[in-house]
């Protein structure tokens, strides 16, 4: 799984890159993903977001 922002990349697997990425609130990020466990891999990535990465 890959997060893009910008001109930027990240793995979806790692939480330093996805903070390196340096999506703020209302930016916009892609993010893509393949084969069988990208539907779940896409869930999850997106629960950890909408979260705020568990940060207030």
């Amino acid at each position: 799984m890959r997060v893009i922002r910008e001109s930027n990349e990240a793995a979806g697997g790692s939480i330093l890159g996805l903070m390196m990425l340096g999506a703020a609130k209302g930016d916009e990020i892609e993010i893509i993903t393949a084969g069988p466990a990208g539907a779940e891999a896409l869930e999850k990535l997106c629960a950890l977001v909408e979260d705020r990465f568990g940060e207030e």
